[in-house]
């Protein structure tokens, strides 16, 4: 079954999928997208609902779905994944490599994010969010989407630099979640500059992820650094927060 609801107001096509996908059910999906698009002359971003991954009835399906994307993939500028199947948080790393649109995944409890980002006109890819009603001498931010150079240079940098005139030694707590996407190749740049150029600034540092990779690295380069560095669950973030404060 594949559910279909468009909402004209906000221009997105909020997407269902429930178990075997025909190629009616594709073809049907098909019109509707394309008469709102004659209709109301504009493309809508898509948001897909979703608890696992969809499957086709038979091939004939497939090839529908397939002809589908190539007919929409360089109009649609938007998808906003919601579920919590991590093979389709997997899927949305190699799909972005064969649609134009942007392609972001959310939680199943974050369905209006999902509904707010596809809203929008441009696409913000991502910001470091500076974390509330923590100790004036901890720097605590959330990264989210993809780090730009631009997030460091108008976020972090000025922080951490405001924060340094006040206090001798800092201590810094990051949250990298479920939304974080990654660096762009500049800001891997910048977050080794800033990493060097701070070495004797943070006394300690907690590191709150689930991504393995990055849990992996931060062990490995925490025992080259002066600064005392934990790695935290990110159910263990309460934890991460005692620990930087003591």
């Amino acid at each position: 079954m594949l559910k279909v609801d468009i909402r004209e107001r906000d221009n997105i096509a909020i997407v269902t999928p429930e178990g075997r996908i025909s190629t009616d059910q594709i073809d049907a999906f098909s019109r509707q997208v394309n008469d709102y698009i004659n209709e109301a002359d504009q493309v809508p971003n898509l948001v897909i609902l979703t608890k696992s991954v969809p499957y086709w009835a038979d091939f004939n399906a497939l090839k529908e779905h397939l002809r589908f994307v190539r007919g929409h993939h360089n109009l649609v500028r938007k998808v906003a994944i919601v579920s919590d199947s991590k093979l389709l948080w997997l899927a949305k790393s190699i799909v972005d490599h064969f649609v134009s649109a942007k392609v972001r995944r959310f939680n199943e409890d974050a369905v209006d994010d999902a509904i707010a980002w596809a809203q929008t006109e441009d696409d913000h890819p991502g910001a470091i969010v500076e974390i509330e009603g923590m100790p004036s001498d901890v720097v605590a931010v959330d990264l989210r989407g993809l780090i730009t150079s631009q997030d460091y240079t108008s976020t972090l940098i000025p922080l951490v630099t405001e924060r340094a005139q006040k206090h001798d030694k800092l201590k810094m707590l990051c949250v990298l979640g479920d939304y974080f996407d990654g660096y762009s190749p500049n800001a891997m740049w910048d977050d080794m500059r800033f990493g060097f150029s701070h070495l004797t600034t943070f006394s300690k540092l907690a590191l709150v992820t689930d991504q393995e990779w990055i849990r992996n690295s931060a062990k490995i380069f925490g025992m080259l650094m002066p600064t005392e560095v934990m790695v935290f669950d990110l159910a263990e973030l309460e934890d991460a927060k005692h620990w930087i404060g003591e």
